[in-house]
């Protein structure tokens, strides 16, 4: 815009018939005049975007504890600077692990998550980073522990006894995978012996059960309530590994929540499900569904 704005007031000053044929001012001041308007009309239009996100930020509803609906207190412990790390594969864990922290840094003001395009200055101290942060959150999606820097990754935590927190992408198209695959995906490549940041590390079997058994993965949901809900799967774990709820566990054993957030939903009467019998994934959801119901 402003090259073509330059454009025009140098045709304009140049020759008047042109400027008059090619862009209807009688003179270059008229150009000039138009110009100022133009420019002035697109500061404020930038000014009115950048004041109505800060205004939705600001209003935006932020986490609450459940049992007080107060926010929750963000400690970090002293040897720490980030409440969490947040390890993921570039090829197909990028665009979702951004959201995920972007999103957080709204639902709770004020924490501190170690992310790549962000914080990362030498890959040569990924370790270093790792154990700087209370939690190590993976984010699992295909291909990621045939990394190599996620595999440096995985081995510092495990060596600073760090917290795993683990986020599963479901959807294959969006580089997903099955627990199965990415289980089969771990027993194949993490298989150093006596990696630099671990050298006691015994093998795939303690790197499955620290990713995969010792808590569920969290599904990362991308829509609407239901990606509310897994980050609010997120920020419960996250607290509870901070300093200040690890004395005080009851304040969360309700949990945590958000104003506006979906309520819970019942049938207002009886319902018929109908379902074709051969579809047996068809047939079990309505199974269970009868059984919630219940």
């Amino acid at each position: 815009c402003c090259f073509i704005s330059g454009t025009v007031i140098q045709l304009c000053e140049s020759a008047d018939d042109m400027c008059k044929t090619l862009v209807g001012f009688e003179s270059a001041r008229g150009a000039s005049e138009f110009v100022v308007v133009l420019t002035v009309a697109m500061l404020i239009a930038s000014l009115l975007v950048v004041l109505f996100k800060t205004v939705s930020a600001v209003r935006m509803p932020t986490v609450r504890l459940t049992s007080s609906g107060r926010p929750p207190v963000l400690e970090l412990s002293p040897e720490c600077h980030f409440h969490g790390f947040i390890s993921h594969a570039w090829g197909t864990g990028q665009d979702q692990t951004h959201a995920i922290v972007r999103r957080l840094q709204l639902l709770l003001p004020g924490v501190r998550i170690w992310l790549d395009v962000d914080n990362l200055e030498d890959v040569g101290r990924l370790e270093e980073s790792v154990r700087d942060a209370t939690t190590f959150l993976v984010f699992l999606s295909a291909g990621y522990f045939r990394s190599f820097n996620c595999r440096r990754e995985l081995y510092a935590a495990l060596a600073s006894n760090r917290p795993f927190i683990p986020i599963f992408e479901a959807d294959v198209a969006k580089g997903g995978a099955s627990i199965e695959a990415l289980k089969a995906e771990c027993r194949e490549n993490c298989v150093e012996a006596a990696p630099a940041a671990y050298p006691n590390y015994s093998g795939p079997g303690e790197m499955l059960a620290r990713v995969f058994e010792e808590a569920a993965p969290i599904v990362w949901v991308r829509v609407n309530a239901f990606q509310l809900e897994s980050l609010k799967a997120v920020a419960l774990r996250m607290l509870l590994h901070s300093p200040y709820y690890a004395s005080r566990p009851n304040e969360l054993a309700d949990g945590v929540m958000v104003p506006g957030q979906a309520g819970p939903v019942a049938f207002s009467g009886p319902v018929t499900i109908l379902v074709c019998r051969d579809n047996d994934g068809a047939w079990s959801v309505a199974e269970e569904v009868q059984e919630a119901a219940k």
